[in-house]
């Protein structure tokens, strides 16, 4: 996982004193300046102008970086400094092009699951991005407010492509992955779920990092060596090798934490083949629903209720 990092930014200003010991507007010898009349000097008026109420800066870092290659379901994902309290001038100013033509898109905004900082922020379209295209993401928020007494202070641009529209559909009901790239389908491998007590959770998901051999920790368990790893949830469901479960992914029986279980050949296929941001979906799985915080879970969410911002008003 990339490092939290949570830059705060604060400013401060200093009066400098005039050190050179003399009295503006009167003489050295104690006359006054001024008409030879001799009137007395006119009183300058004080200012009224109220004093200016500083704003606290916000800071945006980008989880992405440019020049990566992602799936079709990766959203920009943006880790705020401070709880920011109005996302309007946000959404309005984020513009994003494929292709070079202009794509609709919205942030949606949650408390980090991630602990990159007090909140996040998750900007994707309407549907999946297009396919084999180039995406440009545009964020010109320097400045722009972020709610009473906040302004961001940095504006950020990123640059990234997409590949095949690779979507990967686990059916509970027969145990099984089929996995299609841009429409046409290309591996299905037989699979095992969640047990009962340890269910997989229902919805779409997205690969969100890959590990060719980790450790794995959960409930009366901790296992090394595990292989072929796709993360699809902070709360550690996987697709993944599971020689040990062999006989339960050949006879369909659901037995696994949580995980979508294979066999080592296939595991590794589809290791290779998938990458960061491909969609994968879970129609029937025997778990919860899947939610936006428990990974990449924007998908799950209806655009009418993404376009409202979440946790941060939008419109």
């Amino acid at each position: 996982m990339i490092a939290a990092l949570a830059l705060l930014v604060s400013a401060c200003s200093s009066d400098k004193v005039n050190g050179s010991g003399s009295t503006g507007g009167q003489s050295a010898s104690g006359g006054t300046s001024g008409s030879a009349s001799g009137s007395a000097p006119s009183t300058a008026a004080s200012s009224t102008k109220p004093t200016a109420v500083p704003t606290k800066p916000v800071h945006i870092r980008l989880l992405s970086s440019d020049g990566n290659t992602y799936g079709v379901g990766m959203p920009v994902i943006a880790y705020f400094s401070k709880r920011l309290t109005d996302g309007k001038a946000l959404q309005q100013a984020t513009k994003a092009t494929a292709d070079g033509k202009p794509v609709e898109g919205a942030w949606y905004f949650e408390t980090s699951a991630a602990g990159k900082g007090p909140i996040e922020g998750h900007f994707r379209p309407k549907e999946y991005w297009p396919a084999h295209a180039e995406i440009h993401v545009d964020i010109p928020a320097k400045g722009l407010s972020a709610g009473k007494g906040l302004a961001f202070d940095d504006s950020l641009t990123l640059d990234f492509t997409t590949g095949a529209r690779h979507i990967a559909l686990v059916n509970d009901a027969n145990h099984t992955i089929t996995v299609t790239s841009d429409g046409v389908q290309k591996y299905k491998f037989p699979v095992s779920l969640g047990a009962t007590n340890t269910p997989t959770a229902h919805g779409t998901k997205i690969i969100m990092e890959k590990g060719l051999d980790i450790c794995m920790r959960g409930p009366g368990y901790y296992e090394c060596h595990v292989k072929y790893t796709q993360r699809l949830t902070y709360g550690g469901e996987y697709l993944h090798a599971a020689p040990w479960n062999t006989k339960n992914i050949r006879n369909g029986v659901d037995s696994s934490n949580g995980c979508t279980n294979m066999y080592m050949a296939d595991a590794k296929t589809l290791y290779g083949f998938l990458r960061i941001g491909d969609v994968v979906t879970y129609p029937n799985a025997n778990g919860p629903a899947m939610s936006l915080g428990a990974g990449y879970g924007d998908w799950n969410i209806s655009w009418p209720q993404w376009q409202t911002g979440g946790l941060v008003p939008t419109t």
